[in-house]
């Protein structure tokens, strides 16, 4: 049987068990001024695009001796629409909004990461 100090001793170790969940959280949170996403080709920069103020949608193609990807901003979110690529993975892989996230076709050697920035000015915005 439980008496009545197992049961607050229970509910006080529970309470606790939290902490450190609210603790991280807070501090792991969006604590991020903007958002960028940078794309690179080969390993080298291609392009960085401003995000966080992104509205409307704009599509751009890159293509590359590997081949060709449409890239597609809507809004605060880019994906790739279309590619060559025999296994299209990164079409189906969606888009991408948030800091962290990567959308990647191997075959053309195209990445594009989601990054956080706190000094926007800074970025070369195209």
């Amino acid at each position: 049987m439980f008496k009545k100090w197992d049961i607050i001793i229970i509910i006080f170790l529970i309470c606790l068990s939290f902490i450190p969940e609210i603790i991280f959280g807070v501090a792991m949170g969006k604590n991020y001024n903007g958002t960028y996403a940078e794309i690179t080709l080969d390993g080298k920069l291609y392009k960085k695009i401003l995000l966080s103020e992104h509205r409307g949608k704009e599509e751009f193609d890159i293509k590359t001796k590997y081949g060709y990807n449409e890239v597609e901003i809507n809004d605060q979110s880019i994906g790739i629409l279309d590619a060559d690529c025999p296994d299209k993975i990164c079409v189906h892989s969606g888009f991408i909004s948030e800091p962290g996230q990567i959308s990647v076709c191997l075959p053309h050697k195209l990445m594009i990461e989601i990054k956080s920035s706190n000094n926007e000015k800074n970025l070369d915005v195209s």
